[in-house]
């Protein structure tokens, strides 16, 4: 009994404890989510003390108390505490080793060492990323180069080399690196030399590169010595260069360079373009210099297709492993195909696509093989051929043409006035099929984007477009945001569902009140100015093109003036049509205007890009009904691709949203 009467007396004692702990702890948590979205405030704000002092109020017992370690290192850092910062990441490796942002923290640590000159340390954790090969942190190379330079200057040599050869990663060092390898304290090899001068060429530093080409044999940087001189302005050493040495050394010099160097030489020629390039033909054959298929081709372009047949048929003959080959087979089908000789249309449409496989060329030459058959009551076989560029493509102008003829649906080209864009949420949904994070680290990041914690995970061992895209559009950089999606989706071979966010990410609707607005206003349908849009600025505002094109609709000048006089409204200044408002008032009105001049959409988008008048001839010179074939024989390249993207893109918005 006198046991029981102490166990009950320690029972009394301990649980009121045991429960003040528990409220206590409750406590500390409930609170930690509001010191925590606190702190990042300041942080954003650019108050990194006040946050520092937020995420040291959060306790070990809450789940946010490693990653608000994190944060105080990084709000240490970013005022130039190293000290502190060092204490605050080291705490946090020791107890996140394998966390998504532990190769950031070593990164940072690495640098806090570095900053303080303790080399040793900073040496060992720059040494530990690298061997980690994250392509997104290769900045410890550089760091690594300048720490050996004073003990080891091959290392050092070997370090900046690999730094400045990256091909992804970190370039802020890239020129600092190119300068650290020339001061190495050793006479550089002529590699090293050539390095640095590419590295000063690739950043249009064209003055310092020549210092360093200047002084290698010519044997060795030919193309670059006579790039370099072209574009610093050295125009007669650039043409001496060419002229003297180019049946020397075409046959050695890197492809990208040598057609530059045929542009630039034809440029300086005084005759026309077609006589300069037929020139080019000439020397070329006559030295048997390389590059002979890029001269033919870029003659073929600018001849009437009419002469230019032979030239293709000669690339297609005599190059048929030149990246210009499958085009000029293209040339080479369409001309037998607006011939109507459907049979040898055929039989190149298969040499074709048996020879050349996923070119740029080849969703094209799907589509009209599968005309062709279509022409030869070969109804069976074109539909084949139009399934398999359908669900190979379903995102690419011509898949969506195919869906539309497998179908037999025949409004391709004709939108709907009646359709109104759903509303933009405030945000996009974070891509997490994309980001590869596994529950827990998913948990964590859901919990830190709650608080407004964003910045966060672009420190965690990442690297995935989409989410990158994501990114971009949070911070209102929209183009940027809708080029990386749609780099994203167009390397994938296999397309992710419509409804997935990356494509919300590579079709966004922004600006869908006011465009609904204008469209309902105008009768026009909003999707088509959405798709419209997205093609001309992907919607940024400040848009300008080098025709001096402005904003959201990409307006010309003379034809905003032209339209505000129709509209009775005045322009005080070109910067007026970057204004949203304006720049969709003007652009929505001149769409209304070409409408209900064409009563065509199709004609309508091709004379918004290449005018009216040019749509006038085009529509005399080619009369035909077949409107796919009409678009094909638009003569303006430009306008002729910028016709398909917008049904492209007004469709994909249709299939997306609808």
């Amino acid at each position: 009994m006198k046991y029981l009467k102490q166990i009950g007396i320690s029972l009394i004692v301990i649980i009121p404890t045991t429960l003040a702990i528990l409220i206590y702890n409750d406590k500390i948590t409930e609170n930690s989510p509001v010191y925590y979205k606190q702190g990042v405030e300041f942080y954003n704000s650019g108050d990194y003390q006040n946050a520092y002092y937020n995420f040291g109020k959060i306790k070990f017992i809450s789940p946010l108390y490693t990653t608000a370690i994190y944060k105080q290192a990084k709000s240490a850092q970013r005022v130039g505490d190293f000290t502190n910062a060092i204490l605050k990441y080291k705490l946090f490796l020791e107890k996140n080793p394998n966390s998504i942002f532990a190769q950031n923290a070593e990164y940072n640590l690495a640098s806090c060492y570095y900053y303080l000159k303790d080399y040793e340390n900073a040496k060992n954790y720059f040494l530990k990323v690298k061997n980690n090969k994250n392509n997104e942190i290769t900045s410890a190379d550089y760091f690594l180069g300048i720490i050996e330079k004073n003990n080891d200057k091959e290392k050092a040599a070997n370090y900046l080399k690999d730094y400045i050869e990256a091909s992804t990663g970190n370039r802020n060092y890239e020129i600092p690196a190119a300068e650290e390898l020339s001061s190495i304290g050793r006479e550089l090899t002529a590699d090293e030399k050539k390095l640095i001068g590419i590295t000063y060429y690739k950043n249009k530093k064209y003055q310092e590169a020549l210092k360093y080409f200047s002084t290698l044999p010519l044997n060795t940087c030919w193309d670059y010595l006579v790039l370099a001189n072209h574009y610093a302005g050295n125009k007669v050493i650039a043409k001496k260069l060419i002229e003297n040495d180019i049946t020397a050394y075409s046959a050695q010099t890197e492809k990208a360079n040598l057609k530059q160097i045929y542009d630039i030489y034809t440029s300086y020629m005084p005759g026309s373009k077609i006589k300069n390039w037929s020139l080019m033909s000439l020397l070329i054959k006559k030295h048997k210099l390389a590059g002979e298929d890029y001269v033919l081709y870029k003659l073929a372009d600018i001849l009437p297709k009419e002469k230019a047949i032979n030239l293709y048929n000669e690339i297609v003959t005599n190059f048929p492993s030149s990246e210009y080959a499958p085009e000029a087979l293209w040339e080479l089908f369409w001309n037998k195909y607006i011939n109507r000789n459907y049979s040898l249309a055929q039989d190149l449409a298969v040499k074709h696509l048996k020879t050349y496989n996923n070119v740029k060329s080849t969703k094209k030459m799907m589509f009209w093989y599968a005309k062709t058959l279509i022409k030869l009551n070969k109804t069976q076989e074109a539909n084949t051929v139009l399934s398999k560029l359908n669900t190979k493509y379903p995102d690419d102008y011509y898949g969506l043409r195919a869906d539309f003829l497998l179908n037999k649906k025949t409004d391709f080209w004709q939108t709907n006035p009646n359709l109104k864009l759903p509303l933009q949420k405030e945000e996009f949904e974070f891509p997490i099929s994309f980001s590869q994070l596994n529950i827990k680290d998913l948990k964590l990041i859901n919990t830190l984007f709650s608080m407004g914690d964003y910045e966060l995970w672009l420190d965690a061992d990442y690297n995935n477009k989409i989410v990158k895209s994501w990114f971009e559009a949070k911070k209102d950089r929209k183009s940027a945001s809708i080029v990386l999606a749609r780099d994203e989706i167009n390397s994938m071979d296999v397309k992710p569902p419509l409804i997935s966010a990356a494509y919300k990410l590579a079709y966004p609707l922004y600006y869908a009140d006011e465009i609904n607005i204008a469209a309902q206003k105008l009768n026009i349908d909003a999707f088509l100015i959405t798709g419209l849009i997205r093609e001309e600025s992907y919607f940024n505002e400040h848009a300008k093109s080098s025709s001096n094109a402005i904003g959201l609709m990409q307006l010309m000048p003379s034809t905003a003036n032209y339209m505000s006089s129709k509209l009775s409204m005045s322009i005080q200044s070109l910067a007026d049509l970057e204004n949203p408002k304006v720049n969709l008032y003007i652009g929505c009105n001149y769409l209304k205007y070409l409408k209900d001049k064409f009563n065509n959409d199709l004609y309508v988008v091709a004379a918004y890009n290449g005018g009216e008048g040019a749509l006038q001839k085009w529509i005399t010179k080619f009369n035909t009904d077949d409107l796919d074939e009409f678009i094909e024989n638009i003569p303006y390249d430009e306008t002729k691709h910028y016709v398909k993207k917008v049904f492209k893109s007004y469709h994909m918005y249709r299939k997306i949203y609808q």
